[in-house]
């Protein structure tokens, strides 16, 4: 596409090419307009200092920024606008094509369990035959081809883009995760969701929403802007019952209370859930190797949401037991110890508990709190492992501007008994904890926690390589421990 047919009147090169949209710095590419949009934790400074300018055409910036930028922009062009955000909504529907009509759109959103519910609801789409694409913290699915995920929910552009590619892949759903973000910034303005699934809400984000009113209400305008489709709520929440009892039409499902799709005879094991699924007064035994209570939930999401597309529970039913879980979600890495994402203090005593449920005697976690991000957790989170944790190893995750020795002490406040020590460097806690259960193996398994399928640590505003479960494979290979 040329620059005129974006912008008319224009006193630069009309003739331009322009090959792609961004609005983020990691994702410049040849013959690319740029927006300029600073945010609260990018300033324009940063942003300019940080990018590829070779490979852009043009800049496309507020007016309210040009003093800033006159300066610092001299090789490039630069358009200035009005409105910003209003700019980025038009030009990438006029660059992408974007149209909701051709896709059938099912949505995400809650505090934990997005990333697998909408996992297994792609998966189990894909076994029923059907085309379907999936957008998750984790990956990108698109027909055949998996990308590595920059956000839970992608910006408004690279949003468009993925659509872009849904509609030429010809896939018929598109599975996506809906964070408080990515809802509260209207990058999803203009998706209408056929299904809209509330998995739960516990304390996360008030760094950005400041109250857990503001951070509710944020996922509650999921439901409001979507007044066409289905809500699926999970009612063992007490946020999901607020949410039911406003949407009238929504489907329910839980553990705790009668529901459309109700989970009971529910049994734990070290290597698999079983439970019985009540639906219509039928009764359907459920088998997956997904674990814990806060699985079951996940499944009954998942089987409530495709049932409601109109497929039979018997005919997808047997596909559960082979879904293997999304990267990073309480995965076994080798023998008894674990990762997971458990990032929020619900997540913590979640998994925690689930663990020794499932007949583990002694617990070893490690984990640590991200850095300029909710300070308002540390502290709970630290309580939580105190209690439900044997012995804690208190580290370093993604500290990025802060200094990992103040975290780790907010932390500590929170543990009740002496029972954990503080690395800092995460690989060397890691091993700790190995060195700890090889030594007491019997009945022992590790919690890492906090970044789960995250391949990097975040140390100012660099990315370190950093997986943990490539980390544990390594220390044990080398038995350096």
């Amino acid at each position: 596409m040329r620059l005129k047919e974006i912008f008319k009147n224009l006193s630069i090169d009309s003739n331009l090419e322009i090959k792609d949209l961004s609005v983020d710095p990691r994702c410049i590419f040849k013959d690319t307009l740029f927006f300029i949009k600073g945010g609260k934790n990018f300033d324009i400074f940063s942003i300019l200092n940080s990018i590829n300018k070779e490979n852009v055409s043009v800049f496309v910036a507020s007016y309210k920024d040009k003093d800033k930028l006159i300066d610092l922009i001299k090789d490039k062009p630069v358009i200035f606008v009005k409105d910003i955000d209003k700019e980025i909504k038009r030009i990438s529907n006029l660059f992408y094509g974007f149209d909701n009509k051709y896709f059938k759109c099912i949505a995400i959103t809650g505090t934990n369990g997005k990333t697998t519910t909408a996992t297994l609801i792609w998966y189990l789409l894909k076994k029923l035959n059907k085309r379907a694409s999936l957008i998750s913290t984790v990956k990108y699915c698109i027909k055949d081809k998996e990308l590595q995920a920059l956000y839970t929910t992608p910006d408004y552009i690279l949003l468009r883009k993925i659509f872009k590619e849904i509609k030429e892949a010809n896939d018929e759903f598109v599975v996506m995760e809906a964070s408080s973000h990515g809802i509260e910034q209207n990058r999803l303005e203009g998706i209408k969701f056929l299904r809209c699934i509330f998995t739960n809400l516990s304390r996360d984000h008030l760094d950005y929403h400041k109250t857990m009113t503001n951070y509710f209400n944020a996922k509650r305008k999921l439901f409001i802007t979507n007044k066409n489709a289905i809500p699926i709520i999970n009612i063992d929440d007490f946020y999901g019952r607020q949410l039911i009892r406003e949407f009238k039409n929504s489907i329910a499902y839980g553990t705790r209370f009668s529901c459309d799709f109700f989970a009971k005879n529910i049994v734990l094991y070290k290597d698999r859930t079983e439970f019985d699924l009540l639906y219509k007064n039928n009764l359907y035994h459920i088998k997956s190797i997904l674990l814990g209570r806060h699985n079951v939930l996940n499944i009954l999401a998942a089987i409530a949401c495709i049932s409601s597309l109109g497929f039979d529970i018997r005919d997808f039913i047997e596909f559960i037991i082979s879904f293997k879980g999304a990267d990073g979600r309480l995965e076994k890495v080798i023998e008894d110890i674990f990762v997971d994402y458990a990032h929020t203090p619900d997540a913590l005593k979640k998994v925690l508990t689930t663990l020794r449920e499932i007949g583990y005697k002694r617990i070893i976690c490690v984990f640590g709190c991200g850095g300029n991000r909710d300070k308002g957790k540390r502290k709970m989170m630290g309580k939580i492992a105190s209690f439900y944790a044997d012995f804690s190893f208190v580290t370093s995750d993604n500290p990025r501007k802060e200094d990992p020795k103040v975290i780790c002490r907010q932390i500590i406040t929170g543990f009740k008994k002496d029972n954990y020590k503080v690395i800092l460097d995460r690989y060397e806690a890691i091993k700790s904890a190995i060195k700890f259960y090889f030594d007491n193996k019997k009945d022992t398994c590790i919690l890492i926690a906090g970044k789960g399928h995250e391949d990097y640590q975040i140390i100012e505003d660099k990315k370190i390589p950093f997986k943990d479960k490539e980390v544990v494979k390594e220390i044990i290979k080398n038995g350096n421990f």
